[in-house]
């Protein structure tokens, strides 16, 4: 079984529990692309779950499945130049960018599709406080799980009407 059906079979099993479940396996992974997204329009077209729920729940699975980078980070800056060695010019970067902006940057990086888990380690390199981390990764996992969950509704009603 692929890891998408995984996540479909373990949603068919446990509903909205299963949502939480399947968003926190795949976004607790660090720099391994978990297909959460399709999953998430997969079963919003399937019109099993109301899409705001869906999306509550995935982003709340996302918001503490994230913690992983940002405890990865409490570890410290030499875990990170280890594993980033050659681009620590983006490293000291992104530093600056959440020093700067915090919340406002981190919920737009947490929105975007790709990225988010050097976000979460360098987060928690800063100290970040990880109320306001949580708080910021469910904001904006949520307006795009939202989006994600409405397109797929949409999709098949207009399938549906084409037919």
């Amino acid at each position: 079984m692929d890891v998408a059906g995984f996540f479909y079979s373990l949603i068919n099993s446990y509903g909205l529990i299963g949502v939480f479940l399947a968003s926190l396996i795949a976004n607790a992974t660090l720099f391994l692309v978990v297909p959460i997204d399709a999953v998430i329009i997969l079963v919003s077209s399937t019109g099993l779950f109301n899409p705001f729920l869906l999306a509550l729940f995935a982003a709340l699975g996302a918001a503490i499945g994230e913690s992983t980078g940002y405890f990865v980070g409490r570890g410290g800056r030499s875990v990170v130049e280890e594993k980033f060695s050659d681009k620590l010019h983006i490293v000291d970067d992104l530093t600056k960018k959440i020093s700067k902006w915090g919340f406002g940057f981190i919920v737009l990086m947490s929105f975007l599709p790709f990225g988010f888990d050097l976000i979460s380690i360098i987060a928690g390199m800063l100290e970040y406080d990880l109320k306001k981390f949580y708080s910021a990764v469910f904001i904006g996992r949520f307006l795009r799980y939202s989006i994600l969950a409405f397109a797929g509704i949409t999709v098949i009603e207009l399938f549906s009407s084409l037919i």
